[in-house]
């Protein structure tokens, strides 16, 4: 893939993280208007760059140092070929995340590092915590980390079902696209979790899903193939086995149960947060598993508070 496209293009400066297998993942920064006493790392959701949060992120980046990237798989991110449930697999976003990490905070010198991590970005820091190597972050926040329940909770079964539709509908997305505008008069459309996306946030997204084919017209920059091995890798991490290891304290958000379209993550983030040491729970009445892009005020708002901005 070329590293040329970046999802995030307002950004005020890029650079670029190696992983361990070969990989490069662009790192975007955005900086202060004014001087930032909070800096926060945001790990996004799968099929979501970071240009997918883009709105959100300036928002925050008022009296916020933000910086972002792009995973594998994702966005302007360059990844080895092989066998995808190895360049895919749970502990190689762990990795990543880690290098991500270390680099931005050798950048920031003295100011504290927090992470939020959406979805993909959640699962990766649980990861990470449940094996000791948890960067010192200053504070860590987890939006509905897919961390798939073992056999006999009560919510494995609904984690079956609605994992194979996500696995099942990301294998079938179309990949090529005349125009932005034709993909987001697709995602806006029928019953689409995209068509609950506040307007700004659903423009972002596309512009930052969407990169420039050879030739005419846009492709994804996240293959369907791709977006499908990621969902399919959730179904096998041993992570939740591991949860009552985890000694820090992780501010965990969830959203509604009671939705009839949740996501299955809504209901098991009680019992994860129950065989966590120090795990503190909110859950957010009337949204959903992409609460930033559905909710972009509301969630603003729970962050700064959190960052001590508010």
């Amino acid at each position: 893939m070329s590293g040329t496209f970046r999802s995030l293009a307002e950004a005020d400066f890029v650079f670029t993280v190696a992983t361990s297998d070969g990989g490069l993942l662009p790192v975007y920064e955005l900086r202060p208007r004014g001087v930032a006493d909070a800096a926060l790392l945001l790990g996004h959701a799968n099929g979501l760059p970071a240009g997918s949060y883009g709105p959100w992120l300036k928002d925050l980046a008022r009296d916020v140092h933000v910086f972002a990237f792009d995973a594998r798989g994702h966005g302007g991110a360059i990844w080895p070929s092989g066998p995808f449930d190895q360049i895919f697999h749970v502990d190689r976003f762990a990795d990543d995340l880690r290098r991500v990490a270390d680099a931005v905070t050798v950048r920031l010198g003295a100011t504290r590092l927090s992470y939020l991590g959406h979805s993909l970005g959640g699962a990766a820091a649980i990861d990470l915590a449940a094996a000791g190597r948890l960067p010192d972050f200053a504070g860590i926040m987890l939006l509905e980390p897919p961390v798939f329940p073992p056999p006999g909770s009560p919510v494995r079964d609904e984690a079956e079902t609605r994992q194979t539709r996500l696995v099942e509908g990301a294998k079938r997305r179309r990949a090529d696209w005349p125009s932005i505008e034709a993909f987001r008069d697709r995602l806006n459309g029928g019953n689409s979790p995209f068509a609950r996306f506040a307007p700004a946030m659903l423009d972002a997204h596309c512009r930052a899903a969407l990169k420039p084919k050879g030739g005419d017209g846009f492709t994804l920059a996240s293959p369907p193939e791709v977006e499908a091995a990621i969902f399919a890798a959730h179904r096998h991490s041993d992570a939740w086995s591991r949860l009552d290891r985890i000694g820090r304290v992780l501010d965990l958000v969830g959203g509604d149960p009671n939705r009839p379209d949740r996501d299955w993550v809504a209901r098991a983030m009680p019992e994860m947060a129950q065989r966590m040491k120090r795990a503190r729970l909110t859950q957010l009445a009337g949204i959903g598993h992409l609460m930033i892009q559905e909710d972009p005020v509301r969630l603003l708002a729970l962050v700064r508070r959190w960052l001590g901005c508010a």
